[in-house]
């Protein structure tokens, strides 16, 4: 970096509510040598005083820079944070993390991370009170990437250290002794038993013995603003034992697959009606603009207890001004509603959550939220028009839970295995119906809404069809059927080729119940077979991570690769 990152202490630090939450600290179930632990998944263990901070992505709802919680390549668990940067947008987003000041003694860091194109700059840092000055206190360790290689800086000079691989994950580990003012460096690609660098006694990047440290950094270009660097992180380990940094890289099975998802947030609603767990900040409807604001008040720790799942405290909210209050009324509602769920109030939460929904409409867990309490009530039809409009989220396996939860709820589904029987005569799914879709798209809400209510005969009975179908074999999940599952979804496809219609989404299902029962090849097979029909980018990325997942499991790395590839090329489209 040629000048130093002082100034930029002064700036205004963003707390992201979606990190904050996948990292909510739980001090007392971490080791006291571990002094921050952020594996980016629900729950992690992170030690005291520590939290992450997210600083700049103002342009998250544009698709420009942005630092966000990611399902798309991760190495453990089932995300990882990505970061991209935009040359000349005048923005700098940067994951950068506490942990309590280190003055003496050992500190070990362990990150792992992946970059897309190898020719854009990043920078990775630990650094002390005078933030990210080469001086003492300030940086301590830096790695950035130059001209295609991974380089450090030792006494205030670049070394180049490998030439970087795109679509690669790599490990490193850091021993600094602070006293000392020196560090062990070890980087492994994987794949690889042997590590590219094994460096020892390497001086600081000022060359300062006792140069503190209490942060650290991953971030693009913070001073030229000329990179446009996409990359991923996962796994930050800093501790005081190198044991509790010593991370198992690329273990076959440690990585949580979409499956593993389904099964943990049916545990959540296994027992009675509650809320499934927050993901991202716009599973309430929390926009980036938001959070760039979010440290000027005390918003922080509020946003922070409601996204990990802390009661709400009422009295808390006094704390923000009658602005923020109003902007974030709605999540206060929805985790309100939570609290009600979880003490056995299933009116008193739909209240709630109606609330919610009416200020903001398009968030994706409050109307989830609302569908488990409407099951509760068994108010089928309303919990049905309310999934019907979630078609965005249907790869979201929390859907897929609510929408098992409702069908378990309305207990008939028996009646989806007779509409296997009569595929000719049943031409008017929601899904799949030419002139439904051609009314909605040229009426306005209110109007198109009319004209359902008054085709009612022809068209609710259509429509309540494709519910329980896709209830019926989130059921078959649910009960660990996974062959039903899988000839139900695959009948399912049948009976769409018979009327000319595209089968991907239950050729996909089919793949998807294989997965469940662990049989791999067939779920490959089935997902390439839906991958060659699909024409929906969307649905395509999704089929392109779950044949990772799988090239994953059955060891096959370069494969693997190849499709974090295809999977790039189709974002960057």
């Amino acid at each position: 970096m040629r000048a130093p990152m002082a100034g930029r202490a002064a700036r205004t630090f963003a707390l992201a509510a979606g990190l904050a939450a996948a990292a909510a600290p739980r001090a007392a179930a971490a080791p006291r040598s571990v002094l921050a632990s952020y594996s980016f998944e629900d729950e992690v263990a992170t030690g005291p005083d520590t939290f992450a901070i997210w600083q700049g992505a103002r342009h998250t709802s544009t698709g420009r820079g942005r630092v966000a919680l990611s399902g798309a390549f991760h190495l453990s668990g089932y995300r990882s944070v990505e970061i991209r940067d935009v040359a000349g947008d005048r923005d700098f987003p940067e994951v950068q993390g506490y942990f309590p000041l280190r003055t003496s003694g050992r500190l070990y860091f362990h990150f792992a991370f992946l970059v897309t194109d190898v020719a854009e700059e990043l920078n990775i840092a630990l650094a002390g009170p005078r933030f990210f000055q080469v001086k003492k206190d300030g940086i301590a360790l830096w790695l950035a990437t130059r001209d295609g290689r991974l380089v450090h800086v030792t006494r205030g000079a670049r070394q180049p250290l490998f030439a970087l691989d795109p679509f690669t994950w790599y490990a490193v580990d850091v021993a600094y002794d602070v006293g000392e003012g020196v560090y062990s460096l070890k980087v492994r690609r994987e794949g690889d038993g042997a590590p590219l660098v094994a460096l020892r006694d390497q001086p600081n990047a000022p060359g300062a013995s006792g140069s503190a440290v209490d942060k650290f950094s991953f971030v693009g270009s913070p001073f030229a603003d000329t990179s446009n660097v996409h990359y991923y992180v996962d796994d930050v380990v800093i501790g005081t034992d190198e044991a509790v940094t010593q991370v198992d890289f690329v273990a076959p099975g440690r990585r949580k697959l979409f499956v593993d998802l389904f099964a943990e947030h049916q545990r959540r609603l296994r027992e009675k009606p509650r809320c499934l767990p927050v993901v991202a900040p716009e599973d309430l409807g929390i926009r980036s603009s938001d959070l760039a604001a979010v440290g000027r008040e005390a918003l922080a720790a509020i946003a922070r207890g409601v996204l990990s799942g802390e009661r709400l405290d009422p009295a808390r909210a006094e704390e923000l001004s009658a602005a923020w209050r109003d902007r974030f009324a709605p999540a206060f509602e929805w985790k309100a509603g939570c609290d009600a769920l979880e003490s056995g109030e299933v009116g008193a939460a739909l209240a709630r959550f109606e609330r919610a929904a009416a200020a903001e409409p398009a968030a994706p867990l409050i109307a989830l939220s609302r569908v488990v309490a409407l099951a509760a009530r068994r108010r089928f039809r309303e919990a049905d028009e309310l999934l019907l409009g979630l078609g965005d989220a249907r790869e979201d396996p929390r859907y897929a839970v609510v929408s098992a939860y409702v069908g378990l709820a309305r207990g008939d589904l028996d009646r989806a295995e007779e509409w296997l029987r009569d595929p000719a005569a049943r031409l008017f799914d929601r899904e799949s119906n030419p002139l439904l879709a051609a009314l909605e798209r040229a009426f306005p809400d209110d109007l198109a809404a009319a004209l359902r209510r008054r085709l009612g005969p022809l068209f609710q009975d259509r429509l309540e069809e494709t519910l329980v179908a896709e209830q019926y074999y989130h059921v078959q999940l649910w009960r660990g059927r996974y062959d039903r599952a899988r000839d139900y979804a695959l009948g399912m496809a049948a009976r769409l080729r018979q009327i000319g219609l595209p089968p991907g989404v239950w050729q996909a299902r089919a793949g998807d119940a294989a997965f469940h029962r662990r049989d791999l090849a067939e779920a490959r097979e089935l997902y390439l077979t839906a991958l060659g029909g699909e024409r929906d980018a969307a649905a395509r990325m999704a089929l392109l991570l779950k044949l990772a997942d799988v090239a994953h499991l059955t060891g096959d790395l370069a494969g693997e690769r190849a499709l974090r590839e295809h999977y790039y090329g189709t974002l960057a489209q």
